[in-house]
């Protein structure tokens, strides 16, 4: 079979384990789930894995976008077919397999797709307390990939970092996001009231209303701005 050579032989060997199943009938089941879902069976087998609550961070990362997208599109499949946990204070659910999985953790694996917020701000997230620690550690991440992609070693304000990376006039930007001034001046004044209304307060007060479903939208947030810089073109410096 041509999906053979494609699947992941590790995660396949887990799958297997996890299920008590043949690799043969992981094979196929992994084969049919594709032909219904329409998508890639190296993303169904990823999936699957994520179902079973297997780690899929490295499986994931050798697959090639395209991929990875279905993997993400495909992942509220999950959250629907979840029935309610016998014991809803364990933050877990269970799926159709009736293996127990994390809940936030499929959430955060299918909003955020910036690894390095991911791998930062996941073990934020998933605590209960201090959830501003999350504003934070996305804010100075963001600060960070705005520094290293206009490369300004200077020490530097935030807001004037972004006023000088992102430049509200295409021509003058280090970042250009769009040539039409009125969309890049508009992801200018997103990135600037990012700054001015999370940032700064974030790196000088503590804020313990902050709550676990607020951090979580917050990096989401971070993570599309994150995802449009790494898509803007890169100019002299004015």
């Amino acid at each position: 079979m041509p999906n053979q050579t494609r699947l992941d032989g590790a995660l396949l060997q887990k799958i297997a384990r996890e299920t008590d199943k043949p690799e043969k009938y992981v094979r196929e089941q992994i084969s049919k789930r594709a032909a219904r879902l329409g998508i890639a069976s190296e993303s169904v087998q990823v999936l699957w894995a994520k179902e079973l609550g297997i780690g899929t961070g490295v499986a994931l990362r050798k697959l090639p976008p395209h991929m990875q997208e279905q993997v993400r599109a495909a992942l509220p499949t999950l959250f629907a077919g979840h029935e309610p946990s016998a014991k809803p204070k364990t933050g877990k659910t269970l799926t159709a397999s009736g293996k127990r999985v994390d809940a936030l953790s499929l959430a955060i694996d299918y909003l955020l797709a910036d690894q390095e917020l991911k791998s930062r701000c996941t073990d934020l997230l998933k605590k209960r307390q201090h959830l501003d620690r999350a504003l934070r550690e996305a804010t100075t991440i963001l600060e960070d990939r705005i520094k290293g992609l206009a490369s300004i070693s200077d020490v530097i304000n935030p807001e004037a970092l972004v006023s000088k990376a992102l430049n509200p006039e295409p021509t003058k930007a280090i970042l250009v996001v769009s040539t039409q001034p009125s969309i890049q001046a508009g992801f200018h004044s997103i990135c600037r009231g990012i700054v001015l209304a999370y940032r700064n307060r974030a790196h000088h007060e503590l804020d313990d209303k902050v709550t676990p479903e607020d951090a979580l939208k917050f990096c989401a947030f971070i993570d599309v701005i994150l995802a449009i810089l790494g898509q803007a073109h890169v100019q002299a410096k004015p």
